[in-house]
């Protein structure tokens, strides 16, 4: 993107400012280029504390589904918890505390009203504290997460009981209003 003057900031045809006030996505790519913070508020047009396009609504839900002392045993509604709205599912993650040292890989259920919302299950691997670099990643069968499902979290298989201090991650995009 080639930057040659500054925008027309309140043009006449709507380019940088939209029909309901904020700020176009056209205002924040030229606004980047410039290297200026695109979440301040401009006093000419008093933009809105708005996120960004390429970061519009994404959302993050954390629950810790045990304490940060116990060794974590199998069962089911470890945790509950619900979401504040309706959100597109991307992704899960579960991390630990403590990592277990050695037997069968950790493995986590993450279900919503009831079912669970993976097909593939939760691991972590042993000496490891994150789902993210398990050899077998979570894959998520349901991805609508509709505004007050009932969330659950269910510890399937455990190793050598070491572990400690699960928590689980649900990562999604909400819709713009």
């Amino acid at each position: 993107m080639t930057i040659d003057s500054p925008p027309p900031l309140l043009d006449a045809n709507g380019k940088w400012i939209l029909a309901d006030g904020r700020p176009s996505p056209e205002f924040y790519l030229y606004m980047r280029a410039l290297d200026i913070v695109a979440r301040a508020t401009v006093s000419i047009v008093n933009i809105p504390d708005t996120p960004l396009p390429d970061e519009l609504w994404n959302e993050y839900f954390e629950a810790a589904a045990s304490d940060e002392l116990i060794g974590l045993t199998t069962g089911t509604g470890k945790v509950t918890f619900r979401l504040p709205w309706t959100v597109t599912g991307l992704a899960v993650r579960a991390s630990l505390a403590t990592a277990q040292a050695s037997g069968s890989i950790f493995t986590v259920d993450i279900n919503k009203n009831g079912t669970s919302i993976l097909s593939t299950k939760l691991t972590i691997d042993n000496t490891e504290k994150t789902s993210q670099s398990a050899a077998t990643p979570a894959v998520i069968s349901n991805t609508t997460w509709t505004d007050d499902d009932e969330f659950t979290v269910d510890i399937d298989q455990i190793g050598d009981g070491t572990a400690k201090g699960l928590k689980v991650a649900l990562i999604g995009r909400r819709p713009p209003p």
